[in-house]
């Protein structure tokens, strides 16, 4: 297992909450790489119970992936999906067009 770093938004203010979560190794590669480029994972909880997780940058969500929110093997996996489908050179494109 390879340990990951996210920040929780808690409700209603948005206070940021940092946690490490353990995810497949699977996801070491590509996780080493997005946050080489700043970029971090966060999550909250939406007001429908719905998770949201999301790969973001200090400008712009680059990804975001919802789950039901209940089921915590359901976010695992979905978090590992979100990391593993990460496209470095989709941010570069992303980033130039908001930055331009």
């Amino acid at each position: 297992m390879f340990i990951v770093d996210v920040v929780q938004f808690m409700r209603p203010n948005g206070r940021q909450v940092p946690h490490q979560l353990e995810v497949d190794d699977s996801c070491e590669a590509k996780y080493k790489e997005l946050t080489k480029w700043g970029l971090r994972l966060t999550c909250e909880q939406l007001m429908n119970g719905k998770v949201s997780q999301t790969i973001e940058s200090p400008d712009f969500d680059l990804d975001i992936i919802l789950t039901n929110g209940a089921d915590l093997q359901e976010n695992k996996e979905a978090l590992e999906k979100l990391i593993l489908r990460f496209d470095v050179a989709e941010f570069h494109r992303m980033d130039a067009n908001i930055n331009a």
